[in-house]
């Protein structure tokens, strides 16, 4: 008996280091498989940040696109930027127009400065400019107002023929001519 026994002691012995080993190598492909997937979970993480600042780059990167195309416009803009003068001109002014427009052909029976308008970024000075011209002598002083005075905007105008048929209409004018906002008064 003496060898069963023993032979029964050495199987428990084998049978303990064996469930030994088991829970050794299983704790150890649990630590293992823990660990990798601890290290995917931030390696997914990083990729994510990683895709959403290329995103936040990329973005970034198309506005400033679209504000240097916006910059680069507003310079040739103001690059023609026009110099205004004095409200106290507007003698001189009115003396223009009228030649300018006499010139295109219209006759000119008023030219009346309005109510300054201030409350604008830039103060306005309106004038109301009443005559009697052909059409194509209304669009001719038109081009010629565009060309010589780009401080001066046409806000208005209405053309009425008082004999139909005739090609003769009555023009009323608003203009707008921008003022310089320092030397207003």
């Amino acid at each position: 008996m003496s060898n069963k026994n023993r032979d029964h002691g050495l199987l428990r012995i084998h049978a303990v280091g064996a469930i030994a080993c088991l829970l050794v190598a299983g704790g150890s492909v649990w630590f293992a498989t823990h660990s990798v997937a601890k290290r995917r979970g931030l390696f997914l993480s990083a990729r994510h940040e990683l895709t959403t600042t290329k995103n936040q780059l990329n973005e970034t990167v198309s506005t400033r696109s679209g504000l240097a195309t916006m910059v680069q416009r507003l310079e040739r803009i103001t690059s023609q930027e026009l110099d205004l003068v004095s409200v106290k001109q507007i003698n001189a002014r009115s003396a223009d127009i009228v030649e300018l427009a006499e010139n295109a052909g219209l006759s000119v029976d008023s030219l009346q400065p309005l109510d300054m308008i201030t409350d604008a970024r830039v103060p306005v000075q309106p004038l109301e400019l009443i005559g009697r011209a052909d059409a194509d002598e209304v669009s001719d002083m038109l081009a010629q107002l565009e060309a010589n005075m780009p401080d001066t905007h046409i806000q208005s105008i209405e053309l009425s023929s008082e004999v139909f048929g005739s090609q003769q209409v009555r023009v009323r004018m608003l203009m707008y001519w921008f003022v310089d906002p320092v030397e207003q008064s």
